[in-house]
């Protein structure tokens, strides 16, 4: 019994009213403006389903310019994306999109002839081999059955997601490097229906004449290559953009039973794919990138921003949100350093790239500038080996258009010192309890130990919302011309009694007896003393850059 991705439901989607259902790939183009969001059972499903939607899209509509783009855009409001673009190309390419085909079976590889292997390769929850979970028992011998829904849409989050290490060989090669989407974060611009959202990360798309940049007139998705690849594994740079989209870095090939009804999949052959070649910068436009600050005042290479356990990935604002002038860069990172500003000319970050997209499209009146949309990223920690998943992670902050135009200089120095004084204030905690407890780690309980590892806990999750209605305030200061630092200074003071609060919490955690109790109180004044510093030279940077400065002249 066939599949057809393109029309049979398996798309897990929130409609308007907020009911879920699952629909085909056709459906969530040609129906988009009808329903809220596309999520996946994991953020990296969410994020891996998205990315093979997006280069369907591509494909089908060719926004070759601007003009295409808006009518595009603005199709929401007639009824959703044109349906004789999209009936031509399912004509053209229906049979690409069977899971079951047995000649070209979807995003798969037919020439395995391994033996397949349970399912639980597949699903990232399950338990196999060293893929350690906590609750799931999923034994080497048991093949959990998937439905065809189920197996297709963990089919793409492998290719993206899948872990590195040693894989099933087809003949020889078992060494395997992680999915490509564990390099970075992926950034998804959220609009109010996934019409919007789509049209959004949709750039202009004209492979012939190189749109986007450093794709070929030879791109093209997956499912559209001549034939299915070789079982070999192999390495190449990207052909182009919906190339990079369906990155095959896994060989897979289904294994199927049939009930008196459906077809079940009860096995998988997994194998090491196609490596990619080339610099992620110049390649992937759904990530933001920085260049590190090294010893001695030296910037390294660009690397892609990702997320962290604990510590949001709104410390990266700048890198996802604002522009890449190296002019006024460099210039805030040498007052913010006090050594003048750097003599490099290179952009020392890059936001995505439908962020550039959508501030130039206020200036054609598609989008009002007092819109305030999100920036959903979705990303992998895989575990000290790389061979198992440690975490998920999904993180969201708003995206102000105001901010995303903004030219002033002031705005990447006000959203500087902010995170700034953040992350000093976190090092200050992080300071207080590594030196108690190098003097008294001897003497604690493991409760007490417990108790004082909670630190970063107490301070970091509790920085996300705050920095959220910073961001805000700042854009509705920067589109109605109203005093910029304001919003800035009601985070410091935020961010602040956050710290102080953490650091009570710690306090009252430390054992109360003797020497013990008094050495945390002294830990704790240092802290004190060094908030109080930190706090003037945050708002020394406020008042400096209160009032329009030279560069912005």
């Amino acid at each position: 019994m066939g599949f057809n991705l393109l029309t049979e439901p398996w798309l897990p989607v929130v409609r308007l009213d907020g009911g879920r259902q699952e629909i085909g790939l056709a459906q969530a183009l040609s129906d988009a403006a009808g329903y809220r969001r596309l999520v996946g059972a994991t953020p990296t499903m969410t994020a891996a389903l998205h990315r093979l939607l997006l280069a369907l899209a591509h494909r089908v509509y060719r926004p070759l310019d601007a003009a295409r783009w808006a009518e595009l855009w603005q199709a929401q409001a007639g009824g959703g994306l044109p349906q004789a673009e999209l009936a031509k190309y399912q004509d053209e390419h229906a049979s690409r999109f069977e899971l079951f085909h047995p000649h070209t079976p979807f995003f798969q590889c037919p020439a395995l002839d391994n033996e397949p292997g349970s399912t639980a390769k597949l699903v990232a929850h399950r338990a196999t081999g060293s893929n350690r979970t906590l609750f799931d028992h999923t034994t080497a011998v048991q093949r959990p059955l998937l439905q065809p829904a189920e197996a297709a849409r963990w089919l793409v989050t492998t290719q993206a997601y899948d872990t590195s290490g040693t894989k099933q060989p087809y003949r020889t090669e078992r060494s395997a490097e992680g999915g490509l989407g564990n390099r970075f974060g992926c950034v998804l611009v959220e609009g109010a229906t996934l019409h919007e959202t789509l049209l959004l990360n949709m750039q202009l798309y004209h492979p012939e004449a190189e749109l986007p940049p450093r794709t070929t007139a030879q791109d093209r998705p997956v499912w559209e290559a001549a034939e299915p690849p070789d079982p070999e594994p192999d390495a190449r740079p990207p052909l182009g953009w919906t190339d990079l989209l369906t990155w095959p870095s896994r060989r897979i090939l289904l294994s199927t039973t049939n009930t008196a009804d459906t077809t079940l999949v009860d096995g998988v052959v997994l194998t090491p794919g196609t490596r990619m070649e080339g610099n992620l910068v110049d390649l992937e436009a759904m990530a933001a990138f920085r260049r590190p600050w090294l010893k001695g005042n030296k910037q390294g290479d660009f690397k892609p921003v990702t997320l962290d356990e604990l510590r949001g990935v709104w410390r990266h604002s700048q890198e996802l949100l604002l522009s890449s002038d190296p002019r006024w860069w460099n210039t805030w990172r040498g007052r913010l350093r006090a050594k003048g500003p750097l003599p490099a000319q290179e952009p020392q970050r890059q936001r995505p790239a439908a962020l550039d997209h959508i501030a130039e499209l206020v200036e054609d009146g598609l989008i009002a500038e007092d819109t305030v949309y999100t920036l959903r990223v979705f990303g992998q920690q895989l575990g000290d080996q790389g061979g198992d998943t440690y975490a998920w992670y999904e993180e969201a902050i708003p995206a102000p258009v105001a901010l995303l135009r903004a030219e002033s200089a002031r705005v990447g120095y006000l959203i500087g010192y902010a995170v700034s004084l953040a992350n000093d204030l976190g090092e200050q905690l992080k300071l207080m309890e590594r030196q108690y407890s190098a003097d008294f780690h001897r003497q604690l309980t493991k409760e007490q130990e417990k108790k004082l590892t909670d630190l970063e806990i107490w301070y970091w999750p509790r920085l996300a919302a705050p920095f959220a209605a910073f961001l805000r305030e700042l854009g509705e200061a920067i589109r109605h011309c109203t005093c910029e630092t304001e919003p800035a200074e009601r985070w410091g003071t935020t961010v602040l009694e956050l710290a102080d609060k953490a650091a009570w919490q710690w306090l009252e955690g430390a054992p109360r007896r003797n020497r013990s109790l008094l050495t945390a109180s002294a830990h704790f004044d240092d802290f004190q003393r060094a908030r109080h510093q930190l706090h003037r030279i945050f708002r020394g940077g406020l008042a400096r850059y209160s009032t329009p400065i030279e560069e912005d002249a």
